[in-house]
């Protein structure tokens, strides 16, 4: 084991032991359809509800729980036990831990592939990543890397995964496909944790004993220039939108947010002792710090980068992990109209996981367009004819239609599902036929005025040419 990352599980331990008890509970606040965000410390994995920033009941998993992941579903999260050798799956509606999977020695972080099929976790002592499948959390054949694996992130498109080897002072990239390692990256003293942005150009690397971030171009696997940060950088998280990396400096006490498009870094942000593990919201309004030594999680408000009041945790929180956002399942039902009268669309049958669906776009196949909230709406066609509708929705965290993913968990977990089309068969107006005068049939009442105007003027007409 690395002597800087030894000291952070001895610090873990040491504090667990000061305190001599595990993670105590928290109430659980009035149930609010949001995202939850999991953090590890003291042998137990605790949900914090982001609606409200209130702690839940711990889960109890491993020894010395230090990094965990979930799943792009959002259905399980996996927790690496740094000192039990294996990895905890939890199952989040029900937060109940699974049985545990035996990978190598001291696993220490853990990243899923976008599409959740495979758990990779880094093993620092034995200097391998074993990859789990997650479908039956069965452990494959472990994957040499550098001294000393502790940081992992894997590329949005789920072809390669980089691996921070702290004694090494290297990254290295490891082909998902066939599970074969490339050429290990220089980068700066103790890399840590690693991000990628949400295009997958750039994967960031806390280098902890540099006191720098190292920025790493994928398409060619070179280094850029180090970032200067605070001391001691351990996390690192990127937002949604790719504009900001948040690095948590451990021996600062802060964060400090880095502008992707310069590489420059900002003002640090103040927060609880040794702040650890990072995570950001699916929405990107909130970053969530987990401040191992002062046992609290610090919210950020990212729009003013300004922490808010911390959440007490249990002993020595270090990982942080957040469900992602789930697209909505779009269903819709038509009402067919003529041409020249309202055909009604209906799409109030769409559900979604967290938050409520916000907008409705609607296209209408005639070139027409609306955007409502509610999900019910009319048009009319001028004329009759089949016409494709399309309704596309968002939810409330914004998140309905894309997949972002940073490099540990699927943040946004959209796509083609917050959208559905139907075809919709417009008949052209009826005519109602006026009936020819005659034949019995009266004549309608106009008609007859006109009639006896027109026969009164005809006989005055005829009078008058008597002799």
């Amino acid at each position: 084991m690395g002597s800087m990352n030894r000291r952070l599980v001895q610090a873990t331990i040491g504090t667990l032991l000061a305190m001599g008890a595990l993670a105590q509970a928290h109430p659980v606040a009035a149930a609010t359809p949001a995202w939850t965000a999991y953090v590890t410390g003291s042998n137990t994995v605790t949900p914090i509800a982001t609606a409200s920033n209130t702690g839940g009941t711990p889960i109890t998993v491993g020894s010395a729980p230090l990094g965990i992941a979930i799943t792009s579903d959002g259905k399980t999260a996996y927790v690496a036990n740094a000192l039990s050798d294996n990895v905890t799956p939890v199952a989040t509606a029900s937060n109940t831990a699974g049985t545990p999977i035996a990978v190598d020695t001291h696993p220490v972080e853990i990243a899923i592939t976008p599409d959740g099929t495979t758990a990779y976790v880094a093993n620092e002592d034995s200097n391998t990543v074993t990859p789990i499948a997650t479908a039956s959390n069965t452990a494959g054949t472990p994957i040499p890397v550098g001294n000393d694996p502790f940081g992992i992130a894997i590329t949005p498109d789920g072809t390669t995964a980089y691996v921070a080897n702290s004694g090494s002072n290297s990254v290295t990239p490891i082909a998902t496909a066939s599970n074969t390692v490339g050429t290990p990256i220089p980068v700066g003293n103790a890399p840590f944790r690693i991000a990628i942005t949400p295009d997958g150009t750039t994967a960031y690397v806390a280098n902890e004993g540099s006191n720098n971030v190292t920025p790493i171009a994928t398409a060619s696997n070179t280094a850029g220039t180090p970032i200067a940060v605070g001391t001691r950088p351990v996390g690192i998280a990127i937002t949604p939108d790719g504009k900001t990396a948040y690095v948590a400096n451990s021996g600062s006490n802060s964060v400090t947010p880095i502008a992707t498009a310069s590489n420059t870094a900002g003002t640090p942000i103040t927060v609880g002792s040794a702040p650890n593990g990072i995570a950001i919201t699916p929405d990107g309004t909130t970053a969530y710090v987990a401040n191992q030594l002062s046992n609290t999680v610090t919210p950020i408000a990212t729009a003013s980068n300004s922490a808010g009041t911390p959440i007490p945790m249990g002993s020595a929180p270090t990982g942080v992990a957040i469900t992602p956002d789930q697209g909505p399942v779009a269903h819709l039902s038509v009402t067919a109209g003529q041409a020249g009268s309202a055909t009604s669309f209906d799409a109030s049958a769409s559900t979604v996981t967290f938050g409520s669906i916000a907008t409705y776009a609607w296209t209408f196949g005639d070139g027409s367009t609306a955007s409502t909230t509610a999900p019910t709406t009319t048009h009319t066609y001028a004329a009759a004819g089949t016409f494709t509708v399309r309704v596309t929705e968002t939810s409330s965290g914004g998140t309905s239609t894309t997949q972002v993913f940073t490099g540990q968990t699927m943040s946004r977990n959209g796509g083609p599902s917050a959208t559905t089309s139907q075809a919709v068969s417009v008949a052209a107006a009826a005519v109602t036929p006026v009936p020819a005068a005659g034949a019995g049939m009266p004549l309608p009442a106009g008609a007859v005025t006109i009639s006896v105007g027109i026969a009164m003027l005809l006989l005055g007409a005829s009078r008058r040419r008597e002799p």
